[in-house]
């Protein structure tokens, strides 16, 4: 099975651990391409027990539009090169908020303002954070 797959199909593939290990991966290989873009912020909410549409949001922030286009760029080239491919993507020019999705996981990177203004990590403020800084 190759890593070209949607990551759900791969799922299957593996036991529920194995499984697990991927998608966590996969937050963490988005999470470190953000962050080596200077992304701010950076953070991974562990939504598993809370919804069934995906595991994790690994949530960004650049200071402006053109530095989060920049961002989200770097997460697409990263996570295509373990082997990633986004499900759809929301890189509307002027956009304030980008979206990448993965299917386990859902990218997310703002403008300073509008994280302030949409505050998606406060909606999910009893979720778990994921550190991943040391993975």
């Amino acid at each position: 099975m190759s890593r070209d797959e949607p990551a759900t199909r791969r799922k299957s593939a593996y036991t529920a651990e194995e499984g697990e290990a991927l998608t966590r991966d996969m937050a963490v290989t988005a999470a470190r391409a953000a962050n080596d873009m200077f992304g701010k912020d950076v953070l991974i909410l562990d939504l598993k027990e809370a919804v069934s549409y995906t595991d994790y949001f690994v949530i960004a922030s650049g200071e402006t539009e053109r530095q989060t286009r920049r961002i989200a760029e770097e997460v697409i080239e990263k996570m295509l090169e373990a082997g990633y491919r986004p499900r759809s993507r929301r890189l509307d020019e002027g956009s304030a908020w980008i979206s990448l999705d993965y299917i386990d996981i859902v990218f997310h990177v703002f403008t300073d303002e509008a994280r302030d203004y949409y505050r998606l990590e406060s909606l999910w403020r009893g979720i778990p954070r994921i550190s991943w800084e040391e993975e």
